[in-house]
């Protein structure tokens, strides 16, 4: 059986920073949730990115701190309050879209995080985010623990393995605010962490959660819409009755790519977003159920490759464990992407380059195949090579015509 498709592998991870948007100033929403508990949410091409603020005569407490290239503006609205920079963060797990602002308040703020938190970001794709000691967890948890903020108890529950292993909720006991983060995607279809991640221990783990909760509080995903309890339970019987719909096909003999043909989900297409789809939720499961030999990813071995080596030679690695290391490590058809994205936005450009082209010389067609041609056509364009960077533009708007950054560059190149 293969693999999931790359959006499904690591959506949480590169879905966000992956989908393709013009370079325009990027503002966080700012609502109050109740006396002293503000939602600075902003759009990641679909939906929401959310990061819980606590204001009051202790200071501020943040639960996460975004995306990275989104910082600025974080720190503008928290800033805005009145109250300095944050003094405590709390960060839910390990998604780089939850965490992104860790290392520019770190040095400053106490970071609480499950112990599995700072064993995730020193491996696999992370070590491409080269994530400074200031950025990881001061204060790690594997159960619970309680702490007194602006004159109420917030209690910290670990909930590991279902969405991510380093999955927190905090609840706000006295707001009665709970932020589930990954536990919840609002009224829509979750993603599951290839690493640390179990689709078929969702269902059990949100009871779990539910069971712990009183009935008037707020629920906050980290994506998605903000409910109620019942809502939570609207978003826990979907999880149920999925698992069960694709768990009863699998048993009648047909394989995910029968069950994403007959739309075995079609029932629950209200659920889809640009998150994850019905196709994709249906691949997390029929992998989860079926069972997957879980190897370790390939990115480690590149990442010292790069290092040591230089990016040529290490895309050469790549191919070569591919072709004779197929029974030591999971190989996806987009690994060579997540390279060179990651590359590229941490100003390591000239060595994501020999990543993208990689990729497109193997997957011309891929799902982020388009993606590989608009960063390429950034490159051409700092280089002061419009003709290839219009090239790489229109390559990208023909696999994906609803690329804005594409279509918006184009015009621009096409002017001079």
């Amino acid at each position: 059986m293969r693999t999931l498709t790359s959006r499904s592998v690591l959506a949480s991870i590169l879905l966000l920073s992956l989908t393709a948007r013009s370079e325009e100033p990027l503002v966080f929403e700012t609502k109050q949730l109740a006396d002293h508990i503000y939602e600075l949410s902003t759009d990641a091409g679909g939906y929401p990115v959310k990061v819980i603020a606590s204001v009051g005569d202790d200071g501020v407490l943040l639960v996460d701190t975004g995306e990275k290239e989104k910082i600025d503006d974080l720190k503008a609205a928290v800033l805005a309050f009145g109250k300095g920079v944050p003094r405590i963060i709390i960060s839910t797990h390990a998604h780089v879209e939850h965490i992104g602002g860790n290392a520019t308040f770190g040095g400053d703020a106490v970071i609480i995080g499950h112990e599995n938190l700072r064993k995730r970001l020193r491996t696999g794709l992370y070590l491409f985010d080269e994530f400074p000691e200031e950025a990881l967890p001061d204060i790690c948890l594997t159960d619970s623990l309680s702490l007194y903020f602006n004159g109420e108890q917030i209690k910290v529950h670990a909930f590991p393995g279902a969405h991510d292993d380093s999955d927190l909720i905090i609840w706000f006991t006295t707001s009665k605010v709970v932020c589930v983060a990954g536990l919840c995607n609002g009224r829509h279809f979750p993603s599951v962490d290839k690493v640390g991640g179990d689709v078929l221990e969702y269902p059990e783990t949100v009871q779990r959660v539910i069971d712990l909760l009183p009935e008037d509080v707020t629920i906050v995903p980290g994506h998605g819409e903000d409910g109620t309890i019942e809502d939570y339970r609207a978003f826990h019987a979907m999880l149920v009755a999925t698992t069960d719909l694709v768990r009863k096909g699998i048993e009648a003999g047909k394989d995910r790519d029968t069950l994403i043909k007959e739309d075995v989900l079609h029932d629950w297409k209200a659920w889809e977003a640009s998150y994850v789809s019905a196709d994709q939720w249906i691949e997390y499961l029929a992998e989860g159920i079926t069972g997957v030999d879980r190897k370790p990813m390939v990115f480690e071995p590149i990442y010292y490759a790069i290092r040591d080596l230089g990016a040529p030679a290490a895309v050469l690695y790549y191919h070569d464990l591919k072709k004779n290391k197929a029974d030591e490590y999971a190989f996806d058809e987009n690994d060579l992407v997540y390279i060179g994205y990651k590359l590229f936005k941490n100003d390591r450009v000239e060595e994501s380059i020999p990543f993208l082209e990689a990729s497109l010389k193997e997957s011309p067609k891929g799902t982020y195949a388009y993606l590989c041609h608009d960063y390429l056509g950034r490159w051409h364009t700092t280089q002061g090579d419009t003709a290839r960077a219009i090239r790489a533009y229109e390559r990208s708007l023909k696999l994906n015509p609803e690329n804005t950054h594409a279509a918006d560059m184009l015009k621009e190149l096409k002017k001079k």
